[in-house]
């Protein structure tokens, strides 16, 4: 069996609300959510369901641990969630070849939802501070790619209330930076059609008008890049800039309206971002608490020495 790898996205928190002055009293407050949540009730726990799909996703249980990393303590999450009304699924005994049908009322269960909480504190010269978290995702190969970012940004925004966006590296931001030529771009937006051109008018009984626009670029200048990723074009709702270095490497930037109407940054995605190379025999112990804490502590240090000027964007 080949190596695999163990992606992990990176999010990091807007400044919280309330004021730390020191790493434990960080963790206590989010062990203080984290406790409360767990005692609820299993109807008043997180569903999350797709639009128009049937499937929900509910977040049981968020076990914790308290690691060291140098002097300073995170935590480290793991997620218990099941999924429940699947429909048009079996299980098939590996031995007898017996099948059994999952049923409507049958959860399906996962238990290894990593995601490493790590504290921030910027001192300020007034005496006063500013908290931050970053959040490493322990994406792991034996889950899908959607299934886990959704499980985690959901328990970020939802359950811990933390606002998050995407990490992009320093060396991918100043590689858009310093490119000259991108070879290929792609921009794809999502636009609110005011004005219609329908051979009947039936615009007094619209709800909404939506549409979507692609353009692909080639060779396109950076000072170009730079422009398209800033653009606020009028009756856009969100806009998707994906960058091709090359065919092995991209970066994906969504970009949503805010309460102020105004075209944010909320999503980055890295084809070759954070990775954790994976050793065939490691694949059987890869969920284990000791190596999840062993593989993040590696990108924990790349990230503090490299991306950690982040924090004061």
């Amino acid at each position: 069996m080949a190596t695999l790898k163990i992606k992990v996205p990176i999010y990091i928190s807007s400044v919280l609300e309330e004021s730390f002055y020191s790493y434990p009293e960080m963790c206590q407050c989010i062990e203080h959510i984290i406790n409360a949540y767990n005692n609820r009730r299993p109807d008043e726990k997180l569903s999350i369901t797709q639009r128009a799909k049937l499937k929900q996703k509910v977040i049981k249980l968020i076990q914790f641990d308290r690691y060291n990393f140098g002097n300073t303590p995170a935590l480290l999450l793991r997620i218990e969630e099941y999924k429940k009304n699947n429909k048009d699924l079996y299980i098939e005994n590996s031995m007898t070849a017996e099948q059994r049908d999952i049923a409507l009322e049958d959860k399906i269960g996962s238990n290894y939802n990593y995601v490493l909480l790590y504290p921030l504190i910027r001192y300020l010269d007034n005496g006063n501070v500013e908290n931050r978290w970053v959040a490493f995702v322990y994406n792991d190969p034996s889950k899908e790619d959607v299934d886990i970012k959704t499980t985690t940004h959901s328990v970020l925004s939802k359950i811990l209330n933390l606002s998050v966006k995407a990490v992009m590296r320093e060396s991918t931001r100043n590689r858009l930076h310093r490119t000259p030529v991108i070879p290929k771009v792609v921009a794809n937006y999502v636009t609110v059609n005011n004005h219609p051109n329908d051979q009947v008018d039936l615009r007094q009984y619209e709800l909404s008008c939506k549409s979507t626009r692609k353009i692909t670029y080639q060779n396109l200048p950076q000072d170009e890049l730079m422009y398209l990723m800033n653009d606020q074009p009028e009756d856009v709702v969100s806009k998707k800039i994906t960058v091709q270095f090359n065919k092995n490497e991209n970066v994906k930037m969504t970009y949503e309206l805010n309460t102020e109407n105004i075209l944010i940054q909320t999503l980055i995605e890295e084809s070759n971002g954070y990775e954790i190379t994976l050793e065939p025999e490691d694949i059987a112990t890869m969920h284990e608490p000791i190596n999840v804490q062993q593989h993040l502590g590696d990108i924990i240090t790349r990230f503090l020495s490299n991306e950690v000027a982040l924090q004061n964007d």
